[in-house]
């Protein structure tokens, strides 16, 4: 049985609940083989007197596959997972993967291999509970936990759906609360002296992956887009007259960036010296010998390449999320309003804008540094 490994196995709650989970697995397991055994008896008998062949599914994508993932069955119909129905539902690709990642992480807590293999209509609310007690206990932080619990009620949804659980049990996981307490925010906002540096670095690579990267970085820093948006614009969200790009954001929203004069300066350099006003990606992959290509960047290029010009500027590793830090706290040490700055980066709520805003940091500093003592 795979379980977190930070829990500390002394605590006699958490052993309370391992081994709940061990009888909770033993009895599924039964009741699973015994539902799958009637289950393939009742298609050979009807397989038999049709006198057909058991298909399986196919391995290209059809919209039969699609649909059939989509309701978390398979072809034939034999089994019924609400994991991945509730993974098909999320649209955003980067959702797909933090929730996939949790499921998979609470499925191998219960003891089986993965989120495919994990009976999820049998799950009930003391199962719930249980794995908020090991998370906690693992000194998660109550933002992961209740992302965990996002997770399970997403899928006791689906079950439900699925008629794979009772309204009760599907009311009881539904009601169990969320796990209160913050922590310190992750990150951190760049310096100005560093962003310098860091547009200094890509300045002095004359190559033609020099320039992308300058008009990258620039984006990042002075539009606060997320990594995924940069990849996703083509040439034709490029606005010269207005000097805005329009930016495709979480949840499918649509909005318009607009590009400060420097950020705007370093993008024209990118398209009018090596890029060209064909249609296409606005960023697209540079290989050696300064071969341009039409290929779309990844958001894992994105990382590498702050991560290589940070080390050549020499300064402090920072990530690509680190920009848009950057860029709220820059325009909110502005002046500009909160709600201003909301619409910027694309976000549903306040309160998500100012877990970006640092400046609170520098001022606890600065009154720290004004004490006599």
């Amino acid at each position: 049985m795979v379980i977190l490994s930070k829990i500390n196995t002394d605590n006699m709650s958490v052993l309370h609940y391992v081994g709940l989970f061990q009888t909770y697995k033993l009895k599924l397991s039964m009741e699973q083989k015994h539902k799958v055994t009637l289950r393939h008896q009742k298609m050979h008998e009807q397989n038999k007197d049709e006198n057909t062949e058991v298909t399986f599914l196919p391995a290209e994508r059809t919209f039969e596959v699609l649909s059939a993932e989509a309701a978390g069955t398979g072809v034939n119909g034999i089994e019924k997972n609400p994991a991945v129905s509730y993974l098909m539902g999320l649209r955003a690709e980067s959702s797909r993967l933090a929730m996939r990642s949790f499921l998979n992480n609470i499925a191998k807590m219960m003891g089986y291999h993965d989120l495919r293999t994990c009976p999820w209509g049998m799950l009930e609310r003391h199962h719930v509970q249980a794995v908020l007690t090991m998370l906690t206990d693992a000194g998660k932080a109550p933002a992961t936990i209740n992302n965990y619990l996002a997770a399970i009620k997403g899928v006791a949804v689906e079950a439900w759906t699925l008629k794979l659980i009772s309204t009760d049990t599907y009311q009881h996981i539904k009601l169990v609360k969320s796990v209160r307490g913050s922590r310190i925010p992750k990150g951190r906002a760049l310096a100005p002296a560093e962003v310098k540096k860091l547009f200094f670095t890509c300045e002095s690579d004359k190559s033609a992956i020099g320039v992308r990267d300058n008009a990258i970085l620039s984006v990042l820093v002075g539009c606060g887009l997320r990594r995924a948006e940069v990849v996703s614009l083509d040439f034709s969200h490029y606005n010269r007259h207005n000097r805005s790009l329009k930016v495709l954001g979480k949840g499918n929203k649509e909005r318009m960036a607009y590009l400060p004069d420097g950020a705007f300066q370093r993008l024209e350099s990118w398209i009018e010296e090596v890029r060209s006003d064909i249609p296409g990606p606005l960023f697209s992959r540079v290989r050696r010998y300064d071969d341009v290509t039409s290929e779309r960047m990844t958001s894992q290029a994105i990382y590498h390449i702050l991560n290589s010009r940070s080390v050549e500027a020499g300064i402090e590793k920072c990530a690509p999320h680190d920009l848009r830090r950057t860029f709220a706290s820059s325009m909110l040490e502005n002046g500009e309003d909160l709600i201003t700055v909301k619409d910027a980066m694309g976000h549903a709520s306040l309160a998500t804008t100012q877990k970006y805003d640092f400046r609170g940091d520098e001022r606890l500093r600065a009154a720290s540094k004004r004490l006599d003592i």
